[in-house]
């Protein structure tokens, strides 16, 4: 479990640089690799990932609430990947990848990394 962890912490890690850095190309590459046809199944990742840092949540008291806040809103967010409706989807990937500016892109770049370098800071 706790590998997994890391994992993820380095991945929301590395994300985050690439959108910081590399911000169009990380986007076109995210917007390649997550077709827009295919959001339901895209729902399956936070699943899991929400899952993970929940279940690490319980098994590793110093990452307690680090974890099971970052876990249940990526389950809140698979889960509304999974069920939302199709149109608000469609919008939201449209902003995403179409009308989002590169101000945008980067804050959201710099969550993911603070995010992944606070849980890997609180594993280690």
């Amino acid at each position: 479990m706790k590998i997994a962890l890391y994992v993820i912490s380095i991945l929301w890690i590395g994300t985050g640089f690439s959108l910081v850095i590399y911000t169009e190309k990380s986007k076109e590459f995210l917007q390649k690799l997550y077709p827009s046809d295919i959001i339901r199944w895209i729902a399956l990742i936070p699943l899991a990932v929400g899952l993970i840092l929940v279940t690490g949540a319980f098994l590793y008291k110093n990452i307690f609430w680090l974890a099971l806040i970052l876990g249940v809103i990526v389950l809140a967010k698979g889960l509304y990947l999974a069920f939302g409706p199709s149109s608000q989807l469609k919008t939201l990937w449209d902003w995403w990848f179409i009308k989002t500016g590169d101000k945008t892109i980067r804050l959201f770049g710099l969550i993911s990394l603070v995010l992944g370098v606070a849980l890997l800071s609180r594993l280690s």
